[in-house]
């Protein structure tokens, strides 16, 4: 087993803890209501109602799993990089803009919901809804960042990778991807399957092409 193969099962993992960790930020818990990944971030009743640990919950499963979705992408870059260095380059870079964007925006999200619950009641709800978006200020650009660097940047650079055969494994795993993810969620959202954010599954989808990879040495 060489390591390709082991970085992309750890990838596998670390890309399923990440979407979980979207789920208590978009999720009360309660088994009545489903997902709403539209409301990540906006104040809602129940974010007094649960426990303080169930946003903890959400950092700390990012905090896990985000180093291994990065060491993917960057595995993916050098294996690439046999072929294309020039493309292996600019998906590290990518990875790299990724790697300091993705957690900081995670945590600033994560902040929003302990901040809320703090000081709500205790202030106006006018005052506690202003220093939530306080709160986000310094995490507009940076989620923006990671957003097209991520979702947008990763998706395209594979797709090229793989169509040109820059990255030998079968062309139809140029679907493994985070727009793929998405779309398979629809379906599954609407019958309240608590599986997570498309951005973490398409990393583990990304982990599985470099699995194929490995195997394929």
């Amino acid at each position: 087993m060489n390591a390709y193969i082991i970085i992309g099962i750890v990838g596998v993992i670390s890309g399923i803890l990440c979407a979980q960790a979207d789920v208590p930020l978009a999720y009360s818990g309660r088994k009545n209501e489903k997902i709403d990944a539209r409301s990540l971030g906006k104040p809602a009743s129940w974010w007094c109602e649960v426990k303080e640990a169930w946003f903890d919950k959400a950092f700390w499963l990012s905090f896990l799993g985000q180093p291994g979705t990065y060491l993917t992408m960057w595995m993916l870059a050098e294996r690439i990089g046999m072929k294309n260095p020039s493309l292996a380059l600019i998906l590290k870079i990518n990875t790299f803009i990724g790697a300091y964007t993705g957690l900081f925006y995670h945590g600033s999200v994560c902040s929003k919901y302990i901040v809320y619950r703090r000081i709500a009641g205790r202030l106006p709800e006018e005052d506690a809804l202003a220093a939530v978006e306080a709160v986000g200020k310094y995490a507009a650009v940076p989620s923006m960042i990671s957003a097209v660097s991520l979702f947008l940047g990763t998706t395209a650079i594979m797709i090229i990778a793989i169509l040109r055969q820059d990255l030998p494994v079968p062309k139809i795993m140029a679907l493994l991807n985070p727009f793929t993810a998405a779309l398979i969620l629809i379906p599954l959202r609407k019958c309240n399957v608590k599986i997570g954010g498309a951005m973490g599954i398409g990393f583990s989808l990304f982990a599985i092409v470099l699995i194929t990879a490995g195997c394929l040495l």
